[in-house]
């Protein structure tokens, strides 16, 4: 009994005496969430993901540097509430229509501009 009591009050002593960054270095540090990621990620995964990746083709394009593809950055917001609508109207939106087989886009007429922006923020922050 005597020596477990030496043996606890050794491990005390030794777990006192580590230095402070010994301790800071096993402790996890929290990690800042953005939250505009974080709706970003929701919707992208809620709304995109069952046709869409960021950095492969699937049933549509890859949506890394979709910015960068359209002309227009009000239609291409108008497309992704209703792509056909923009079809009828717009060269680009015809052009990627006919290139992935003439499959339509389901309309989401839900998002808020907000909404898209955060999509397409998460979609910039994801790594090649």
């Amino acid at each position: 009994m005597h020596r477990n009591l030496l043996i606890l009050l050794s491990f005390f002593f030794l777990a006192s005496c580590s230095s402070p960054s010994e301790k800071e270095n096993t402790t996890p540090k929290p990690t800042a969430i953005n939250p505009t990621l974080e709706l970003g990620k929701g919707l992208f995964y809620g709304k995109c993901a069952s046709c869409h990746m960021v950095n492969k083709d699937m049933t549509g394009p890859a949506l890394k540097g979709v910015e960068d593809r359209w002309p227009d950055k009000q239609k291409m917001y108008a497309f992704i509430r209703n792509s056909s609508e923009v079809i009828k109207t717009d060269k680009y939106a015809k052009d990627l229509w006919l290139k992935y087989n003439q499959t339509m886009m389901l309309p989401h007429p839900d998002l808020k501009d907000e909404d898209i922006r955060a999509i397409l923020d998460y979609i910039n922050s994801v790594s090649e």
